[in-house]
């Protein structure tokens, strides 16, 4: 048997005996998605607090790559080399490749939970649903929701796309939650949830240690 084989059947073993223990197979899956979420703290915080600053740091810059451009718009080594020294004068790289890595580390926890609630929730009932297997609406629709609550609570969405990319996130969850059982529903909205808090949490933070100035553009 593979890794990717074992893993899966390591989270379905997870919620299925948490389910056992008297939770049942829904609220199994909500226990399990924010003990992961925690447990992945320690390596998400760090990505998104860097991504944070980033874009910080980034709204601070745009006057002078806009001025960069203007002036070397005509000679692309000129301006990526200005554009270098910029972002190094800052503090910045221009792929902050430690956050690509954190990220691409982080894929295969959410990939799996993806697939091995694809098939779980056969004939287990939560709340009014009959069977977790099955889509059902009105748990889409949280989906869609927490989805919307997720982006909307990220100041850092660009004030002329704000709205688009709150909506089209949500729209598109609404439509895969439809496709999928109910299970994933679950998941998607706890998962959701728990980054919408993390995210206000995050920027709170970051806004504290801007004021102390821990934090300088």
């Amino acid at each position: 048997m593979d890794i990717w084989a074992l893993w899966l059947d390591a989270i379905r073993t997870v919620i299925m005996t948490s389910a056992d223990g008297g939770l049942g197979v829904g609220l199994a899956i909500v226990v399990v998605t924010l003990l992961l979420r925690t447990l992945l703290l320690p390596l998400a915080w760090p990505v998104a607090y860097r991504a944070c600053v980033r874009q910080r740091k980034m709204r601070e810059l745009q006057p002078e790559l806009k001025a960069l451009r203007d002036r070397f718009g005509d000679n692309p080594e000129a301006y990526l080399k200005k554009t270098k020294e910029l972002y190094e004068k800052h503090g910045l790289a221009l792929v902050d490749l430690k956050g690509v890595l954190g990220s691409l580390v982080q894929l295969p926890v959410f990939l799996g939970m993806f697939q091995a609630l694809r098939d779980t929730g056969a004939g287990a009932r939560f709340l009014w649903v009959s069977s977790l297997s099955r889509p059902d609406v009105l748990l889409a629709v949280i989906a869609g929701l927490t989805t919307a609550f997720m982006m909307s609570v990220n100041p850092d969405l660009p004030e002329q796309v704000r709205l688009l990319m709150i909506l089209l996130p949500s729209v598109i969850a609404i439509v895969a939650a439809l496709q999928f059982s109910s299970a994933l529903a679950i998941y998607w909205a706890t998962s959701n949830t728990f980054s919408a808090l993390q995210t206000v949490a995050l920027h709170a933070v970051v806004r504290r240690r801007v004021r102390s100035g821990a934090i300088k553009p």
